[in-house]
């Protein structure tokens, strides 16, 4: 932790230090750009959430040169990736989706569907594991002033700027802070939102069935719990039974779980006995020992698909939970976060280093609203088809009549592969319609959750393309914006350099000479947006371009 107290000004001030404000703060600090960012608690989280950073957060973490260091941590890559449905994990396996591990991925890479489109495939990780990484990055970079054990206790905003009062946790110490922006990445509690007087909107809240309602989260060491199993380990479980329904997954292949089963009527996370429900989900023969420690418990509620009413408000923005509460079930929520962060950082970038007028920054909730009401829609989906299933009693008994139950179970329970493989909610967010998007005569692809169409019409990712010496193509796309050259005899694009130049925007100019990408692209030049987002293309260079650098800054509308 940062011994020194916080400044008395900074640019950007980021309240709350999770993956998502994390994540802000390194874009920021690798932009040059000045900002602290202030955490409650004393150290990163200690208690497991999430497990799965999906390839759009990949792709993201790729770009901030992390992604080899966080693939070192989580599941290692030849790890079982199944997706295991069983009675009890003693108990009769249902069904089981079987799916390639991520050194598979690769070894097979392009022909495996994920590696092809992009080169960064999910890496099933815990949080709390890639929260150190990400406050070591932000730590090493001089423009970033990392506060942990402060908290925010209010704050007020005017045309100039926004004046938050800050409190030491352990001391009670206060300080008064002034910055130009303020950012909210402070959770589901937002002291941010809250003091802003934003609501949530959207489904939630029933307590009545798993995953449904009060639930009760436990971070398990469980070593020996592989060996007790009758059938191949895998990466999650869900146990399905009457009376001990569980989500449990594995953490790092050495024993240690985070386990997610309902809180019982009448108990919180101070009185529950965390080790008695999960030892009910193992459900282990008489006499036999299966060493279980509870490291730690949070409860939670299940059934959420909330997103809030408003992102940002004058110099404050929100991002991550403090906006949209997921149910676990397709692992969208911080996900989603970290591209409201990839989104954010840029434009912030770009308004305090004086190359965008403010007027940029009301795009953020206009670019990434929309997605938050499409993912959690999705994710409550697919949590309701988890609460909703139908449970015969005569399931785990040893008879004809179980066995039947438990096959015609298991048939409907092998149907469940979309949540586990929704590249179009990682890949196809499209910022369609946003006033920083250019025209375009072709129309893009429609929106699936299931399936990733690549498609290189403006407003969605820049399709990936595997380059002839073996580098990914966006691995070449600059921090700024980039203007691909895709063929020998493509304009020079000296007048978007010129005019980009002049109001000091960051665009660099790359040749890519390979058919393939001009066949995908579809255009001689195509402008990349520092969020990897297509901004704009075309075969020759646009009659007006300083209109269309002002377009995609957030100025005066251009043309294409």
């Amino acid at each position: 932790m940062n011994a020194l107290p916080p400044p008395d000004h900074t640019p950007i001030l980021i309240v709350g230090a999770g993956m998502v404000g994390l994540t802000v703060a390194v874009e920021l600090g690798q932009r040059g750009v000045a900002c602290a960012i202030v955490n409650d608690g004393p150290t990163t989280a200690a208690h497991p959430q999430g497990n799965t950073l999906n390839s759009r957060t990949m792709e993201h973490y790729r770009r901030l040169g992390l992604a080899g260091e966080i693939r070192a941590t989580g599941l290692p890559g030849d790890h079982s990736m199944d997706v295991v449905y069983a009675t009890r994990f003693a108990g009769w396996e249902l069904a089981r989706l079987d799916l390639p591990t991520t050194s598979d991925k690769i070894a097979n890479r392009p022909a495996n569907e994920h590696v092809a489109l992009t080169p960064e495939p999910i890496h099933r990780c815990c949080f709390f594991y890639v929260e150190p990484i990400l406050k070591r990055a932000a730590d090493a970079l001089p423009s970033v002033d990392v506060q942990f054990g402060w908290r925010l206790v209010s704050f007020v905003q005017d045309d100039g700027g926004v004046t938050a009062q800050l409190e030491n946790v352990g001391s009670g110490e206060t300080r008064t802070l002034t910055c130009d922006w303020l950012i909210g990445c402070d959770g589901p509690r937002s002291t941010v939102r809250e003091a802003l007087g934003i609501r949530y909107g959207g489904l939630g809240g029933e307590d009545e069935a798993f995953f449904r309602g009060r639930m009760l989260s436990s971070y398990v060491y469980a070593p020996t719990l592989t060996d007790l199993m009758p059938f191949p380990p895998g990466w999650h479980y869900w146990t399905v039974n009457a009376d001990a329904r569980s989500s449990t997954a594995a953490l790092d292949g050495k024993g240690h779980y985070v386990a997610l089963t309902r809180m019982p009527p009448g108990e919180d996370e101070t009185t529950v006995d965390a080790e008695a429900s999960f030892r009910a989900t193992i459900g282990a023969p008489e006499g036999v020992d299966v060493p279980v420690e509870i490291r730690s418990v949070r409860a939670w509620t299940a059934g959420l698909a909330l997103v809030a009413d408003r992102y940002q408000h004058g110099r404050v923005l929100m991002a991550g939970d403090a906006v949209h509460l997921f149910t676990p079930t397709g692992g969208f929520g911080m996900n989603t976060g970290v591209d409201d962060a990839a989104n954010m950082a840029w434009k912030l970038a770009a308004v305090v280093q004086g190359w965008a007028p403010p007027a940029l920054l009301d795009t953020y909730e206009a670019e990434r609203k929309p997605i938050g009401h499409r993912n959690t829609s999705m994710s409550h989906k697919f949590a309701s088809a988890v609460a909703g299933l139908d449970i015969p009693p005569e399931l785990e008994d040893d008879t004809p009549a179980g066995e039947a139950a438990r096959k015609k179970l298991g048939a409907h329970l092998a149907t469940f592969t979309e949540e586990f493989r929704s590249l179009g909610i990682q890949l196809g967010a499209r910022y369609d319609g946003s006033p920083l998007i250019a025209d375009d005569d072709e129309p893009a692809p429609g929106d699936s959750p299931f399936t990733y169409t690549p498609s290189p019409v403006p407003g969605g990712r820049a399709p990936h393309v595997w380059l002839a010496d073996g580098s990914a193509l966006a691995d070449h796309f600059s921090r700024g914006f980039t203007l691909l050259r895709l063929s020998p005899d493509a304009p020079d694009g000296a007048g978007l350099t010129a005019a980009a130049s002049e109001r000091r925007v960051p665009l660099e100019t790359v040749t890519i000479d390979e058919p393939a990408v001009r066949e995908l692209y579809g255009r001689d030049l195509v402008l990349v947006r520092p969020d990897h987002h297509i901004a704009w293309r075309g075969d020759i260079e646009p009659q007006e371009p300083a209109a269309l650098i002002a377009t995609v800054t957030g100025g005066t509308a251009g043309a294409g």
